[in-house]
């Protein structure tokens, strides 16, 4: 390898690195006071650089709104994927109810980002995304009307899950996904 291809490949490295932190940091102040807090100030103060760091990588805030939810949809399915229980259905369940209980101002922000693209299209493919790996092999399984049936009680068992004093437990959420498989929506 010449130099030139050390000196590129270690720039394109560090402006990677820039952009996790940054892309971090945004959750990070969305958790703290939801997608309304976002700015290129508030990350840049949050990952510890300059605002006009934030705006080169990222030039607008829908560019980075984006980005962040697109991040947050790879990082849920890598966790999702994760989870012990052997089916689709059981490492959702208990995804959805680990969340509501243990990681409840990130789920909230990503709620909320997840609603925002209602209002801001750029984010809708984003927000897609997640449904997708939500359903992931089940869509196979269920017609129109049975995936936008599992979608829609998927949203409702996360907003109540985030709502409640007293979350479902993954057994009950698993019960409930289970039983819209089963009826096909």
């Amino acid at each position: 390898m010449s130099a030139r291809e050390t000196t590129s490949d270690g720039r394109v490295a560090r402006g990677d690195e820039s952009r996790r932190r940054l892309l971090a940091a945004t959750l990070t102040v969305m958790e703290q006071g939801g997608v309304a807090a976002v700015s290129h100030r508030a990350v840049a103060a949050e990952a510890g650089v300059a605002a006009a760091s934030v705006r080169y990588h990222f030039g607008s805030i829908d560019d980075l709104l984006v980005a962040a939810m697109t991040t947050a949809t790879e990082e849920w399915a890598a966790t999702l994927a994760g989870h012990a229980p052997d089916t689709h259905l059981g490492r959702l369940a208990a995804f959805l109810a680990d969340e509501s209980l243990h990681h409840r101002e990130r789920a909230v922000a990503e709620f909320e980002l997840y609603l925002l693209a209602a209002r801001r299209p750029a984010l809708r493919p984003a927000a897609l995304a997640w449904l997708g790996v939500a359903i992931g092999p089940l869509a196979d399984g269920l017609d129109d009307v049975g995936r936008r049936t599992f979608a829609a009680v998927l949203d409702g068992i996360c907003l109540h899950g985030l709502l409640a004093d007293d979350p479902p437990d993954a057994a009950t959420i698993e019960a409930v996904l289970r039983r819209v498989c089963e009826t096909g929506g």
